[in-house]
C-alpha cells in the first residue's frame, strides 16, 4: 500500500535521478564531468534542429558508439524502474519515460550537444526491456502461486 510519506520519498528519488540524467546528457563535456567532476553547461541559442532527424552520420559499428548507446538503454531502464515506484500502470511508466527521453534529446540541442531522435529510440529500448522483464516476472510469479495450490 502506498503512503503519502512513501510516495514523497519515491517521487524525490525520481526527481534526483531525472536531474542526474539531465546533467549527464546536457553537460558540454561528459568526460570532464565523469573524470574531473566539472559540470559545464554551454547554451546554444540557435540550435540545429535538422540534426535531430539525422539517422546516417553515426559510427554504428564502433565499439565506443555501441557502448554509449547501451548506456542510454541502461539509464532509461533504471528510469522506468524508478517510475514504477510511483506509477502503478505500465502504460504511464512507458509514456513518462519516453517523454523524458524526448525532452533530454531536444534539450541537448540547446546545450551544444547532439540531440537525436535515434537516441530517443535507444532510450525507449531500455524502457521496453524493463517493462518486458517486469511483465515476465509478474507472470512467472503468478504461475508459481497457482502451482503451489495444486
Amino acid at each position: 500500500m502506498f503512503t503519502k510519506e512513501g510516495f514523497t520519498l519515491r517521487a524525490a528519488g525520481i526527481i534526483v535521478y531525472m536531474g542526474l540524467l539531465f546533467c549527464l546528457t546536457c553537460t558540454e563535456n561528459l568526460q570532464a564531468l565523469l573524470n574531473n567532476h566539472i559540470l559545464i553547461f554551454k547554451l546554444d541559442r540557435e540550435p540545429d534542429f535538422g540534426s535531430f532527424f539525422n539517422f546516417t552520420d553515426y559510427p554504428f559499428k564502433s565499439p565506443a558508439y555501441i557502448q554509449q548507446k547501451l548506456s542510454h538503454a541502461l539509464c532509461f531502464f533504471w528510469l522506468a524502474f524508478t517510475y514504477k515506484w510511483v506509477f502503478r500502470k505500465l502504460s504511464t511508466v512507458f509514456i513518462y519515460s519516453v517523454c523524458f527521453a524526448f525532452f533530454t534529446e531536444v534539450a541537448q540541442l540547446f546545450f551544444s550537444r547532439t540531440g537525436s531522435l535515434l537516441d530517443v529510440a535507444y532510450d525507449t529500448v531500455g524502457v521496453i526491456v524493463f517493462i518486458t522483464l517486469f511483465v515476465v516476472g509478474r507472470v512467472t510469479n503468478s504461475n508459481k502461486s497457482l502451482n503451489s495450490y495444486t
